[in-house]
């Protein structure tokens, strides 16, 4: 009888854990959120990343203090060969040619179109090009710092729905930087 009792208490006493142990177990929840909340939680995280004045701050920041560096006024802007009416923002520091060429132009061309139907993107991106030839003659008699070759040297591109060109002695450096707070825009239409 005492050895129908323990089998009978061992029984028990394995029911009961296994019912503990799997009383607090449930299904894993694999659904994905909706399409919509997904759309919202990417487009958050890109707002979050895109800062162009960040970057900016950034590339000066590694470059140390550099004298004749110049953070122009959209009329300065303007100055130096771009129409602020193609433009929608404008993150701009530049060396006065005495001090060489360390040059940094971030821009977002409006959307869309002029009357004559050329985008206002294309028309930045043209704006840059002659800026970049306006440098490389600026230094052609007077090549301080090396400033001929860095202004030859300038790469012009495009990142998420801005255009950049970067006029620096370590242009993939400054890249790496502008790709960390101007993420690539996906189109997923």
């Amino acid at each position: 009888m005492l050895r129908f009792y323990k089998k009978w208490i061992s029984l028990v006493l394995a029911a009961i854990f296994c019912v503990g142990t799997f009383a607090g177990c449930s299904a894993l929840d694999t659904s994905l959120p909706p399409q919509e909340t997904q759309q919202k939680s990417k487009q958050t995280k890109s707002k979050k990343k895109t800062d162009p004045q960040k970057a900016i701050e950034q590339i000066y920041a590694s470059l140390g203090k550099r004298s004749g560096l110049i953070e122009p006024t959209p009329e300065e802007i303007e100055r130096i060969g771009f129409d602020m009416e193609n433009i929608s923002q404008a993150y701009v520091r530049y060396v006065e040619t005495d001090f060489g060429a360390d040059d940094v132009y971030i821009f977002l061309p409006k959307d869309g179109e002029d009357e004559e139907g050329t985008s206002y993107r294309d028309k930045v991106l043209a704006d840059l090009r002659e800026r970049k030839e306006e440098r490389m003659k600026e230094f052609e008699n007077y090549d301080v710092y090396n400033s001929t070759s860095i202004a030859a040297n300038a790469v012009i591109f495009e990142r998420g729905s801005y255009v950049v060109m970067l006029m620096l002695e370590d242009n993939d450096s400054a890249r790496r930087i502008v790709e960390r707070y101007i993420p690539e825009r996906l189109n997923l239409s």
